[in-house]
């Protein structure tokens, strides 16, 4: 059974391009634009990591990322937070993500999170 990695980013080009990313590794990958689809997704898809963009528009993904780490169908959920956002910006997330990745990234540098948050070889 292929892992699943649901990605929610609000630019439409950027969770396709991340899907796509995940399948070529392997994995299935479902991408979504709205933070309100978000648990409702978590539910039906069931996904065994999160890779969440934190500027969402009016969402603020570690905001997000917090409440998922509070709620206990969703606690042991691994987080990936990705952003475009300052270093010096994100010195304070307190989000209890599990992994950060800061746009532009390297392809590799995600997989590897991903593998090493999957516990995958």
């Amino acid at each position: 059974m292929r892992k699943r990695v649901l990605i929610l980013d609000d630019d439409d080009s950027n969770a396709e391009a991340l899907a796509l990313i995940m399948q070529e590794e392997g994995y299935e990958a479902l991408s979504i634009i709205s933070a309100t689809d978000l648990l409702q997704t978590i539910t039906d898809f069931n996904p065994h990591i999160l890779l969440l963009d934190i500027q969402l528009g009016t969402y603020d993904g570690r905001i997000l990322c917090r409440n998922l780490k509070q709620q206990a169908a969703t606690k042991h959920l691994p987080i990936i937070l990705i952003s475009a956002m300052l270093s010096s910006q994100l010195t304070e997330t307190n989000a209890n993500e599990d992994g950060m990745i800061n746009k532009p990234f390297e392809i590799d540098e995600l997989i590897s999170m991903v593998e090493r948050l999957l516990k995958m070889p």
